[in-house]
């Protein structure tokens, strides 16, 4: 099986990526204190902020796992 490389559609791809990475784009005015931040002018922050906010989902997803699997130990 072969697998040609002009088959995929790279911008396609490239733009889905973005779309399920950055999650957030500007930071509330209420958060910064007074001034809303527009992250996709400042690229640190905005790779900052999105790592940030995967991080503390895997960690969460995380704790919810090792609950279920402590409470099904419980029952068994």
């Amino acid at each position: 099986m072969t697998v040609n490389l002009k088959e995929f559609d790279w911008e396609q791809i490239k733009q889905t990526f973005w779309d399920l990475f950055i999650q957030i784009t500007t930071i509330p005015a209420h958060i910064s204190g007074g001034k809303e931040i527009d992250l996709t002018q400042e690229t640190l922050w905005l790779l900052i902020a999105n790592i940030a906010f995967w991080l503390l989902t895997a960690i969460m997803v995380r704790f919810i796992l090792m609950l279920l699997w402590k409470t099904i130990s419980v029952f068994r």
